[in-house]
């Protein structure tokens, strides 16, 4: 009887990774985030979620970059339109957004303010113009220092349409080994 308990309590600690509950999170200006987010939302099954805030972002592309610079510089925590009533039932988080000169966008900053995210998951995935990363990393998990965050997905501007970013979507959620 104690070898079939044993057993049992290893598969159960086997499968317990395939049983998580995603949440994709995505801040986007463009549409490329957004695009990536529902790739990995229908990929993963995964609820997704929009961070809006309350004023609008200029639509015209300088008038963003140096509306959102000005945010950047005064450390600004825009307020959100929508907020997420049942966080505790993710274990995973996706968390998307774009690179705004080396940073996450002040919108992020406000979700990460709002949210304990002690113990879950974060999956981060960034679009750029071809920066990458840069210190974006490093703001999410000073931001969330109780939370795990996986390695990222960056995803070049330019290549957001490609197969070749569903192809990086599907090795980067298969690697994670969550699903």
């Amino acid at each position: 009887m104690k070898k079939i308990m044993m057993t049992v309590l290893m598969a159960a600690l086997v499968v317990m990774p395939l049983l998580c509950d995603p949440l994709v999170v995505y801040f986007s200006r463009s549409g490329n985030t957004e695009s990536v987010a529902e790739r990995i939302a229908e990929r993963t099954g995964a609820d997704i979620f929009e961070i809006v805030t309350v004023q609008e972002y200029p639509e015209d592309y300088n008038e963003l970059l140096d509306f959102a610079r000005n945010e950047q510089r005064a450390e600004a925590r825009p307020e959100l339109a929508e907020h997420i009533e049942n966080m505790d039932i993710y274990d995973v988080i996706f968390l998307g957004y774009p690179n705004w000169w080396g940073d996450i966008p002040m919108p992020l900053y406000s979700f990460l303010d709002e949210y304990d995210l002690s113990g879950k998951t974060i999956m981060p995935f960034v679009t750029s113009g071809g920066s990458g990363f840069s210190r974006t990393i490093r703001s999410i998990e000073n931001a969330e220092p109780e939370a795990t965050v996986l390695e990222g997905l960056s995803i070049r501007d330019r290549r957001v349409n490609d197969s070749s970013t569903d192809r990086a979507i599907e090795e980067w959620i298969n690697g994670s080994g969550l699903f």
